[in-house]
């Protein structure tokens, strides 16, 4: 079992990084016309998606700098767990706070959907409740919960 929760983590979809807003504001990598678009918040989200020679990075801006990553891990992807996934989401109160939501299958067997979520109202709602309601979907392996580290 330590195994495959290894293996699920190599194969996950993306990583995040929360950054403070001076952070953003003083960080040369951000162009001055995009740092004068972002709305302004107290925390951005930044998600990297890496894939073969491409990295795509979406930046969310956000209140809270606890957030959590949910990464559920699934037999295969379709469109009956995508809205169980959506449905658990919706019962739970959940679906307004989360931020950025994918999925991607590797092969056909090996399918992942994650979400990134403003962790204070997913503890609000009791962590081990969230995940046994996930893993209550036909074709829902495991069910792994992440904290997003704030860059210091």
């Amino acid at each position: 079992m330590v195994e495959e929760k290894e293996e699920i983590k190599k194969k996950k979809i993306s990583t995040g990084l929360i950054i403070d807003n001076n952070e953003l504001k003083s960080n040369k990598i951000f162009p001055n016309e995009i740092r004068n678009e972002v709305l302004d918040a107290s925390f951005y989200l930044l998600i990297f998606i890496s894939r073969e020679e491409v990295l795509k990075i979406n930046c969310f801006p956000t209140k809270s700098n606890n957030i959590k990553k949910i990464l559920i891990k699934l037999e295969e992807f379709s469109p009956d767990l995508v809205n169980g996934i959506s449905d658990v989401l919706k019962q739970l109160d959940l679906r307004k706070y989360v931020l950025h939501i994918t999925g991607l299958c590797y092969e056909v067997k090996d399918c992942y959907y994650e979400a990134f979520i403003i962790g204070d109202e997913l503890e609000k709602g009791n962590i081990e409740e969230v995940k046994r309601r996930f893993l209550q979907i036909e074709k829902v392996v495991d069910v792994i919960f992440e904290d997003i580290q704030v860059l210091k």
